[in-house]
């Protein structure tokens, strides 16, 4: 009888998104950068009830799917659209936005900084 009642309080529990508490690498630099940079990253669950759970690192899930069609050798901007897979039934989707810049662009711009 006790596993039915635990079991009940479980199902109130329903996951109905995630989001990066800190997000992933936004700016690229082009014909430098060629991959997508998760360094950092992290993301975290937020139920139905609104109660946000804890961060994690973006390499503790295993089970995302990484989709875009960046070319990092063409300055521009790129839509990436993540799927947090938790079951063969729930998917999460998280879209974000990258920048890839022109490198002398870049230089230029780091130079004001110093």
């Amino acid at each position: 009888m006790l596993f039915v009642l635990l079991s009940g309080c479980d199902s109130e529990i329903v996951t109905v998104r995630y989001d990066f508490g800190q997000p992933p690498r936004l700016v690229y630099i082009a014909n430098v950068d060629t991959e997508l940079d998760f360094y950092g990253a992290t993301l975290f669950a937020t139920a139905r009830d609104g109660y946000q759970y804890d961060e994690y690192s973006f390499f503790d899930f295993v089970d995302i799917e990484i989709n875009h069609s960046i070319d990092f050798s063409t300055p521009g901007h790129y839509e990436v659209e993540l799927l947090v897979v938790r079951s063969a039934h729930r998917q999460f989707e998280i879209n974000f936005f990258i920048q890839v810049i022109d490198e002398e662009i870049f230089n230029q711009l780091n130079s004001r900084t110093r």
